[in-house]
């Protein structure tokens, strides 16, 4: 099956083989103010040479991309990381191209699919996926299966609100958990808190300088890096008493540095959710690092066809 992780910057694009394996791939930007059908040309160029390149055809083809989405229709219905895109077919614009069928869901569901079947949520009854990076997404799987809600942006954890007097949210309301706890939040929480990062007077630190400098031993950064923990941990824990998952996996840029942010982040998640949900959940990181986006969308791509996936038989 072809996979395509289609991004507000760059689109990765694979074939995946029955052991959830990339057997080929290709990166490609997105270039958003090209247009969108620019976009699926040279998504249908690159799974051409890829097919080539493997020496087979895929039979199908799964698109993990920014939400929101009408997933009944596969058209994306203003998603703010590709402005100009709003309305768009993805579904039927890729599958004309190709003349394959096309499967299209979220980002964040189609990486949480191959964590809960070949990856950290693996065995899993039900499992929550949360992605922290530039923004915050997440996923729910049940008995192996992707739960999307009605029209496929179920799961919005990052747009529950944290903070009503919060900063403003890219969704347009204020003290969303993304707005508040997201990459970006970060590093503005660390020039509030310690000024402009050295070296840059004048300037802002980033989620990675931060965390770097924490890392590194820098007692006050990792006294920032705590109090931004605790800021994940409180939505963590609205997770928890959601959903009652028997795991909860956390990926993304920012979980890169998961061993530090952990044990802040936790007891603050152990501190807020209800004990009995509590006592079901481990928080565990992600297993499958970038390929995660990709290897799940070809997994829709399986799931359309209604056919044995990779991770079937493991759980």
């Amino acid at each position: 099956m072809a996979g395509i992780d289609l991004g507000g910057t760059k689109i990765a694009a694979g074939l995946v083989d029955h052991q959830g394996r990339v057997l080929a791939s290709r990166t490609l930007p997105t270039d958003a103010p090209s247009g969108p059908a620019a976009a699926m040309d040279r998504i249908a160029a690159a799974v051409r040479e890829l097919a080539e390149e493997a020496g087979r055809r895929p039979q199908a083809v799964g698109v993990g991309a920014p939400g929101p989405l009408l997933l009944p229709e596969g058209r994306f219905v203003g998603t703010p990381n590709l402005p100009g895109w709003n309305g768009f077919a993805l579904r039927d614009q890729l599958a004309g191209r190709l003349g394959l069928p096309v499967a299209v869901n979220n980002d964040a569901n189609a990486a949480a699919l191959a964590e809960a079947r070949l990856g950290a949520g693996r065995g899993a009854e039900v499992m929550v996926y949360v992605t922290v990076g530039t923004g915050i997404g997440g996923g729910l799987v049940i008995g192996g299966r992707l739960f999307s809600g009605v029209n496929g942006n179920g799961v919005e954890i990052g747009h529950t609100t944290v903070d009503p007097d919060g900063p403003a949210c890219g969704c347009g309301n204020r003290g969303c958990w993304e707005a508040v706890a997201a990459g970006p939040a970060l590093g503005r929480l660390a020039t509030e808190r310690l000024g402009p990062p050295p070296g840059r007077p004048g300037g802002r630190w980033t989620a990675r300088e931060l965390l770097d400098a924490a890392a590194a031993g820098d007692e006050r950064a990792r006294a920032v890096a705590e109090e931004y923990a605790r800021l994940l941990g409180i939505g963590l824990a609205s997770a928890v008493n959601l959903f009652n998952p028997d795991r909860l996996v956390l990926g993304g840029g920012v979980m890169a540095r998961y061993s530090l942010l952990a044990p802040a982040m936790e007891a603050e998640m152990r501190r807020r959710a209800l004990p009995a949900n509590l006592a079901a959940v481990r928080l565990v990181p992600a297993a499958l690092g970038q390929d995660a986006g990709l290897v799940g969308a070809a997994l829709l791509a399986w799931d359309l066809l209604d056919e044995p996936h990779p991770g079937a038989d493991r759980r």
